[in-house]
């Protein structure tokens, strides 16, 4: 007689436990897996597992390189940066999938020189132009070579000159100059913030272009013609040109306090601007800024507002 045959054993499916370690989660969780001898199988990349997502279809991945305005006073990328990447980073994604805004599809291409050298200091020329090459901005900066320990400016070194090459002769620009403010000027303070410092621990060039320019949009707010005054009017104010004269760094902490007047009534609107340091009156940044007046929607130009520059009386320049 042949011996009853025993119940097979069914055997595990051994790829479905592999996903359930390696994604960190078993069919059961309140009951571990146990090996031959009886006793409990724990994952050693429990905590690694733990911690890494579960991989999905349509996962888009972001290339992003870090730029130096993004550092801060320690060489560390800004916190608020990061928020800035991943909102950036959907927005590729949901282009990728075909879910693209019309703005997106602007792109352009940006074009650098430096155009001489002049001892410790250097000019650069910079173009940003769209695809179809129709000229979109302008610049010219003016860099001093400083030591990164001191915050002294030191002689550009003769290699650096060379590897450049191809310069002009040494040409300097125009000092700043505005009329002179009215005797009541508009004011408005700033304390610095830390996110706004850049890897030497100053504030970072840029931030005093959107001081300036909110100082400005306050004057005239505080004239009685807010920005939702404007809108409705169907004229706004745009930055057209500008020239910022940086004079002394501004670090964390430091209450800043820029003083805003315009110039008597052209094509468009010239505003004038100084920012000083509270604690001692230096003057920390000089600018000069010309406005015109667009539709707010199709960005046709358009008239001034009927009033406002007899709101704006007071702070004519003197």
């Amino acid at each position: 007689m042949r011996a009853p045959r025993r119940p097979r054993r069914r055997r595990a499916r051994r790829s479905r436990a592999r996903r359930a370690r390696c994604g960190g989660a078993v069919e059961d969780p309140g009951s571990p897996r146990r090996t031959s001898s009886g006793a409990p199988r724990r994952c050693k990349r429990r905590a690694e597992c733990a911690s890494r997502p579960p991989v999905v279809s349509g996962v888009y991945t972001a290339r992003v390189n870090v730029r130096h305005h993004e550092l801060d006073a320690f060489g560390r990328v800004h916190p608020g940066v990061y928020l800035r990447y991943l909102a950036h980073t959907a927005v590729e994604a949901s282009t990728a999938a075909g879910s693209d805004a019309a703005w997106y599809e602007a792109a352009g291409a940006i074009r650098t020189w430096v155009e001489d050298f002049r001892r410790v200091r250097s000019h650069r020329r910079y173009e940003v132009r769209g695809l179809d090459g129709t000229l979109r901005l302008a610049a010219r900066t003016d860099w001093v070579y400083v030591d990164r320990a001191s915050g002294r400016p030191r002689r550009v070194p003769g290699e650096m000159e060379e590897a450049f090459g191809g310069t002009s002769a040494p040409q300097e620009r125009d000092g700043w100059h505005a009329p002179p403010p009215p005797a009541q000027p508009a004011r408005a303070t700033h304390q610095v913030r830390v996110y706004e410092l850049d890897a030497l621990g100053h504030v970072n060039n840029a931030v005093y272009l959107d001081l300036v320019v909110q100082a400005a949009l306050d004057a005239i707010e505080h004239a009685g013609w807010p920005l939702a005054r404007l809108v409705a009017e169907e004229t706004v104010p745009v930055l057209a040109d500008g020239d910022l004269e940086y004079r002394d760094p501004a670090r964390y902490g430091d209450r800043l306090e820029t003083i805003t007047w315009f110039a008597p009534p052209g094509d468009g609107l010239e505003v004038h601007q100084r920012i000083v340091r509270n604690d001692d009156g230096r003057a920390v940044v000089r600018a000069s800024t010309r406005w015109r007046w667009v539709h707010p929607l199709s960005g046709a130009a358009a008239d001034v507002p009927e009033g406002l520059l007899a709101a704006l009386e007071s702070l004519l320049a003197a």
